[in-house]
């Protein structure tokens, strides 16, 4: 059990670290914040520190504050694909509202900040093609690169012709996309700890009207299986991939009947079996408990281990 002389110091020492914080970043730094409202999923606890950046200057500005104090931070966009630990975040939640978008012929630069939804409608009203197979993905374009999202075949990192990023060394710097190493629902950016602050997307001249047709049969498609009106993270495990042909982990799931199992307020959801949905008060234990039976009847079944899609933040 927790001794009053322990509590006393964790306080005194949070006090201490959020004076500095509050030194350096001003009034929109907040302390003891909830995360759930600030995710798909709907679940997570308090974060010890939270900051709203707004821009560019402001979000390199907070990610080297939490550099210099040598502490745990979070850059948060639109809260999709993450689930967070019910005992919260022991650190800076940096929310990155960040979210200009820039026209400059075929090209779409996008700071990191900006919904990729956004991205995708502005392309469609200049008449840019490329963004199609987009339509529907939730989150923000800095999300969407950093796990390099995609439906239909098509990637965002296939799109990318250059990126401006902030190095774990505190630099800033322009990069090509051979740097991000894209391969299927990965970038360098989940292991180097580099924040991507803005993305140029090359597109490419089309009809609108043509345009319009393509992102409204996508988002057709996905809204036929993805849970609009329940909270969700998306897709839980990655496809598998063996000898280079990619099996659907949904499918995988629906043949050992996943779609009738859940865990407290947790639930494989009806319409799809590689997404869990929050039904009411689920909590990040639920999720994981879950998790960990489904990937259990895969491998005893099939013999394959299921990769977790969904970040996890500890």
């Amino acid at each position: 059990m927790e001794t009053t002389q322990v509590r006393s110091t964790r306080s005194a020492r949070k006090k201490e670290v959020y004076e500095r914080l509050f030194g350096a970043l001003g009034q929109e730094l907040k302390s003891d914040v909830t995360l759930a409202p600030y995710t798909t999923f709907g679940i997570g606890g308090k974060t010890a520190f939270f900051y709203r950046a707004a821009k560019p200057q402001t979000l390199v500005f907070a990610v080297r504050t939490a550099q210099a104090l040598k502490m745990r931070f979070l850059v948060l966009g639109g809260g999709s694909n993450l689930l967070v630990n019910d005992a919260g975040f022991k650190g800076l939640v940096i929310k990155n509202e960040s979210d200009d978008i820039l026209v400059s012929g075929n090209s779409l630069t996008c700071q990191s900040g900006a919904l990729l939804e956004d991205g995708v409608a502005r392309a469609c009203a200049q008449g840019l093609s490329g963004l199609e197979f987009a339509a529907g993905i939730p989150g923000t374009v800095g999300g969407a690169i950093r796990g390099n999202a995609g439906a239909f075949g098509e990637s965002v990192g296939d799109r990318l012709t250059k990126a401006v990023v902030l190095t774990p060394a505190g630099d800033i710097k322009e990069v090509s996309p051979d740097y991000f190493r894209f391969a299927y629902r990965e970038s360098r950016l989940k292991r180097t700890g580099d924040v991507l602050l803005s993305a140029t997307l090359q597109l490419r001249k089309g009809e609108s009207a043509r345009i319009k047709g393509r992102m409204a049969e996508n988002l057709k498609k996905r809204r036929e299986s993805i849970p609009w009106k329940d909270k969700s993270a998306g897709c839980f495990f990655k496809n598998v991939v063996l000898d280079g042909k990619k099996i659907s982990a949904g499918l995988l799931l629906d043949q050992v009947g996943a779609k009738k199992m859940h865990q407290g307020d947790a639930k494989v959801f009806a319409g799809h079996a590689n997404i869990l949905i929050n039904t009411g008060a689920a909590s990040s234990a639920d999720v994981k408990r879950l998790a960990t039976r489904l990937r259990r009847k895969i491998k005893d079944k099939f013999g394959i281990k299921l990769e977790q899609e969904v970040v996890y933040i500890n």
